[in-house]
């Protein structure tokens, strides 16, 4: 991967010799048409290498073994000879761990026929990935030839030898093989990094993503460490701005927290893993460009400025604010400082704050609503500059409620939040309704009349429930759509809610039935763990006895029914689609007794279970009620979230843990959620209109 533009005359060449994108994420690959294009645009920007590693490709993992088809084959061959016309090094990585068997020759033979029909077809570069495969060997023959703790390192160190010796080698190939153990992350020594080192050509180079899988800062000493644990120069995979984890979110923010210490450094190159969205993915990846070719004169804020005026030409000044408010990195960090400070101090009252944010949130709505060029941006950008401003338009009219504080103030605030909550893309989420919601709190404007909502007495205590069994919904401090939503469904099935973070004793007898939420803490999923009511929960498994071990798996929105005989199979049938778009979704390992309903697509993994009364829970109790697991992650029942499907999935759940039958039209049919296929429609339900907001 040694192939760049040279740097302009009188400046030093770039400070990584490979600079350039691995297409490694999860989810929908982008078109052979967004890869042409990106390898022009990697030229005109500084970069020189381009890695095609697409998980969802099957050819390229799931069925490696396979060959191409002519039409798709004919495509990668075009894709080389572009690359190579444009000075970009295009790499084929293979990814075998999934199913090789180390122990066999025809797996070796396999692997050389597969590179073989690559190599034919103009392919001249190759990597071998072992990415997110089994770290540990299971196979007794595996076992047996490479005993011992690392065994994994010494099988994938041994592969890469044979394939640089039995493939490359006799065709010429010198170039150093490039290599994404299965242990990628981490600087410390590890067994399989001992014996990948003791198995592996001594000039392969490790892909390698930091101390973390995704990272918001990388030193030098994480690379010299990690570079010793496995005595290999480094190229660093960089997770950056890759979204396949959230696939709802946008980075579009430029690079920062590498370290600028890069001379004499193991780091010899940087592959970039892009967004799932190949043209924005533009924006972010200037920057690394510049980041790789001048570590030490790199700037965040202006190659962010130079990126946005590359990609966006015409149409930056109507784009800067959606790309502001979608800069943060790492993920976990914090949207649009000022704009979070604009909010805190309007709600603390403070003198100007609100003009600031009304100026704040108005630029960004008009902007969303005013952006039409360059086309295939602002086509992609699409959905986030719908959901931007319906977003701001949400946060002024609680700006509004805050001075005017009218029962057609929070009418119109409400509407506005329904509409801001309606759209999977995801554009201050985090931001917006909390602020939202604790104005219409404030002004005594939270969802008047919502079926099932406790009502509350002056003293802030759930007053009673007038004769309706109460369920306990066990969750946060802080209200939620979800718990909105939730609260919603169990009004329609008749109950009355009381929401609660610390149940004690008293509310736990009361309650009907259980739910526990993903915002419940400890104490409060203990208090809760034995009761006698029906339980239904997607967090806290674990203590909560229904299973022997839980994870939120992220990317994921579909099941698969394994008896659509069961009554929380609501009718369905097959794989069924749960939510709008990739999220997280809960799964478990259960116990025996344990009726599943429900795994998750190409795992089979249970994400809806139940235990009748008196099944042996892992923990080794009896169930004293029924007991039901179900797949929500943290948004629950959001709306921007859920499918007809899955909420129809919810609901079954939800009457089959209560013992409840399903409610029917007075035709006897089935609910909306589900008429009409198996399977029923995918598509969100309809959202009141919200009124236009004056800018």
């Amino acid at each position: 991967m040694s192939a760049y533009i040279p740097s302009p005359a009188g400046q030093p060449p770039p400070a990584l010799s490979t600079r350039g994108t691995v297409e490694g994420f999860y989810g929908p690959p982008w078109s052979h048409a967004e890869r042409l294009a990106h390898l022009e645009f990697s030229a005109r920007i500084g970069l020189n290498a381009y890695v095609y590693a697409p998980k969802n490709d099957p050819y390229h993992r799931a069925r490696w073994r396979h060959r191409y088809p002519a039409p798709d084959l004919a495509r990668l061959a075009e894709l080389a000879e572009t690359a190579r016309a444009l000075g970009i090094r295009f790499t084929y990585a293979i990814s075998p761990g999934l199913s090789m068997r180390f122990a066999e020759e025809v797996d070796y033979r396999a692997l050389a026929e597969k590179a073989a029909q690559l190599y034919d077809a103009g392919v001249t570069s190759f990597a071998l990935f072992f990415d997110d495969v089994p770290a540990e060997l299971t196979r007794p023959e595996e076992v047996d030839r490479w005993p011992g703790a690392g065994a994994a390192g010494a099988a994938h160190g041994e592969t890469c030898t044979r394939f640089v010796a039995e493939f490359l080698t006799p065709r010429g190939i010198r170039e150093p093989l490039l290599v994404c153990p299965t242990d990628y992350a981490g600087v410390e020594e590890t067994p399989y990094r001992r014996r990948f080192a003791a198995t592996a050509p001594p000039d392969v180079t490790v892909a390698w993503t930091g101390h973390d899988i995704v990272v918001g800062e990388i030193s030098r000493s994480d690379i010299d460490r990690a570079s010793a644990s496995y005595r290999r120069r480094l190229v660093l995979w960089d997770n950056f701005p890759v979204n396949d984890f959230e696939p709802s979110r946008l980075f579009l923010g430029p690079l920062t927290g590498r370290t600028t210490e890069l001379a004499g450094s193991p780091l010899v190159g940087v592959l970039t893993n892009p967004m799932i969205q190949a043209v924005p993915s533009r924006i972010p990846l200037l920057s690394v460009a510049d980041w790789a070719r001048d570590p030490d004169g790199y700037d965040p804020a202006t190659s962010a400025r130079r990126a946005l005026a590359t990609v966006a030409g015409a149409g930056a000044e109507h784009l800067a604010p959606l790309i502001r408010v979608c800069d943060s990195w790492p993920p976990s960090a914090e949207p649009d400082a000022e704009l979070v400070r604009a909010v805190g101090d309007t709600l603390a009252g403070r003198p100007g704050a609100a003009d600031v944010l009304t100026g704040r949130l108005t630029g960004l709505a008009r902007a969303c609503r005013a952006a039409t060029e360059p086309e295939p941006l602002v086509a992609a950008l699409r959905p986030w500059l719908v959901a931007g401003a319906d977003m701001a338009a949400a946060g002024l009219a609680a700006v509004r409620l805050l001075d005017t504080a009218t029962t057609d103030a929070g009418e119109e605030t409400r509407r506005a939040l329904a509409r801001a909550e309606s759209h999977y893309a995801d554009v201050l989420r985090s931001v917006v309704p909390p602020f939202v919601r604790e104005v219409l709190d404030r002004t005594g404007q939270a969802q008047p009349g919502l079926p099932g909502q406790a009502e509350r007495d002056a003293d802030g205590q759930a007053a009673r429930a007038d004769g309706r069994p109460v369920a306990l919904l066990v969750t946060g401090e802080r209200r939620t759509a979800g718990d909105e939503a939730f609260t919603a469904l169990l009004g329609e099935r008749g109950y009355a809610v009381r929401r609660h973070h610390a149940p004690g004793p008293d509310e736990v007898a009361a309650a009907s039935l259980v739910v526990v939420t993903r915002g419940a803490d400890g104490p409060a999923i203990e208090a809760v763990a034995r009761a006698d009511a029906p339980l239904l929960a997607w967090h806290g498994l674990v203590p909560l006895g229904l299973a022997r071990h839980s994870e939120v798996l992220l990317a994921r929105d579909r099941v698969r029914i394994v008896d659509p005989a069961d009554p929380g199979a609501a009718g369905l049938d097959d794989v069924v689609p749960v939510y709008r778009g990739p999220a997280k979704l809960t799964v478990a390992e259960v116990g025996p007794d344990a009726q599943i309903v429900a795994l998750v697509v190409d795992e089979n993994r249970p994400a809806l279970f139940r235990y009748p009364p008196g099944a042996r829970l892992p923990d080794g109790t009896s169930a004293p009620a029924p007991r039901v697991g179900v797949f929500l992650g943290a948004d629950g029942l959001a709306p921007w979230l859920m499918t007809a499907e899955g909420r129809a999935l919810v609901v079954a759940a939800l009457d089959a843990c209560a013992a409840r039958s399903r409610p029917v039209s007075a035709a006897g049919e089935q609910p909306a959620a589900v008429a009409g296929r198996p399977g029923g429609t995918s598509q969100p339900e309809n959202l009141p209109r919200v009124p236009e907001v004056s800018l």
